[in-house]
């Protein structure tokens, strides 16, 4: 990518001269979130302007303009784009834009962090670009509201923080929500997952085991999540899937499914609508499943209690280390619901709830399911449990432990390592 330098005096005043016309042309609105016929009527303006400027060097005699169309979509992106970072936004490769105040701008992709070859003029460049993306979404970043975390139109996740809270300049992080795999036969091409594991999950999907995808950050969870639920395809499913951040494309691929979103209070802190909320709702939605994009609260007894009472098949996402952690979190954030359940009657109900625990990790900047954990019951006051898959020298291989679940998944369709029919 080639580095942008800061914008010269000429195209300052280009910009400036198309903003104002463009005040009187276009109402606040327009701007905002402009359609089809505003970016043409804007880059027929931003155009005029570069060729008046030439014009004008030309009669001066004074060098013209060397790039006018790098230029002119320079100048596109500052006015109704995210200005510096649209390029890194256009780009499919890149995953992730993490912004350290102005001058210092990252870029993940393909798992790997490196330093972008783009700046801001200064700080009140970067606060008004990123105002002005989340105007269309109702949602606020200043001195009342420092901290802000919204959805873009494309589905990318925006996070920022600006000072006091920010030490040192604007802080922002975006999260693009690059679908590379949309079903379990995706996963094994991109060498995430074996076949002979995926057929596996796929009967685990069809036959009704709850599950629990667990990973780190960036592990490609919500992938994998959208891949089981993908082989949900059988019309007498209702599939309720509910998430914060609107990730998850099953409603396109699914006979019935219904997508719900979590939403943030407002600055005066109301009209929010949390996760557990949405999960009592789903109940009474009649669902067969419900799959919750990511639990890290005390939703988690709820999705406890859907899977243990007839939503065979249930399905949803945790940060953590390791299967066996997985476990621990989930028993940890159904102890923070208000209900205040013993500790013995929780650690049962997930020993119960959850049939397989599915971990994901990221490593050198590759994405690959590194175990499928199978729960098998409690020990003293612990859920216990035993790998099926793990990687053994790099590789995802069964670990010659027969399914305690095998003559479900056998009905299903897998005669795999362990299973005889």
């Amino acid at each position: 990518m080639v580095a942008r330098a800061a914008p010269s005096e000429r195209e300052r005043a280009i910009r400036s001269e198309v903003r104002e016309e463009l005040r009187a042309l276009l109402d606040a609105q327009e701007l905002l979130e402009p359609g089809p016929a505003e970016y043409e009527r804007v880059q027929h303006l931003v155009a005029e302007r570069i060729t008046a400027a030439n014009r004008r060097s030309a009669t001066l005699g004074e060098p013209e303009i060397a790039e006018p169309e790098r230029l002119a979509r320079r100048i596109l992106d500052d006015l109704l784009g995210l200005g510096p970072l649209q390029p890194l936004l256009d780009d499919p490769e890149v995953e992730e834009i993490i912004v350290n105040g102005p001058q210092r701008i990252f870029a993940i992709a393909h798992g790997r962090k490196r330093l972008a070859d783009v700046v801001f003029e200064d700080d009140e460049q970067l606060l008004q670009l990123l105002r002005r993306a989340l105007g269309p979404l109702g949602r606020r970043l200043d001195e009342t509201s420092p901290m802000v975390d919204a959805r873009l139109p494309d589905g990318s996740r925006l996070n920022a923080v600006m000072p006091p809270l920010a030490l040192g300049g604007t802080h922002a992080t975006i999260r693009k929500f690059l679908l590379r795999a949309r079903t379990l036969s995706d996963l094994v091409a991109l060498e995430a997952l074996t076949a002979e594991a995926a057929a596996l999950l796929e009967a685990a999907v069809r036959s009704g085991l709850n599950m629990l995808i667990a990973g780190g950050t960036g592990s490609g969870k919500t992938t994998c999540l959208n891949a089981l639920g993908a082989s949900v395809s059988v019309l007498e499913e209702r599939v309720v899937t509910i998430e914060e951040t609107a990730e998850l494309q099953l409603e396109p691929v699914l006979p019935d499914c219904v997508a719900l979103q979590g939403r943030e209070p407002n600055a005066e802190g109301a009209g929010g609508v949390s996760i557990r909320e949405l999960v009592k709702n789903a109940l009474r939605m009649r669902p067969t499943r419900i799959v919750v994009g990511e639990v890290r609260g005390a939703e988690a007894l709820d999705m406890l209690t859907a899977m243990n009472s007839g939503h065979d098949g249930s399905m949803c996402t945790i940060h953590a280390n390791g299967p066996r952690e997985a476990l621990t979190k989930l028993r940890t954030y159904a102890l923070m619901a208000e209900e205040a359940l013993p500790a013995q009657a929780v650690t049962e109900m997930i020993a119960e709830a959850i049939q397989l625990v599915v971990h994901l990790r990221l490593d050198s900047g590759r994405r690959r399911v590194s175990s499928i954990y199978e729960v098998t019951g409690i020990e003293g006051a612990q859920v216990a449990g035993s790998e099926l898959f793990a990687l053994s020298g790099g590789h995802l291989e069964w670990t010659g432990i027969r399914p305690r679940r095998s003559e479900r998944l056998l009905r299903a369709g897998y005669p795999g390592p362990g299973i005889s029919a």
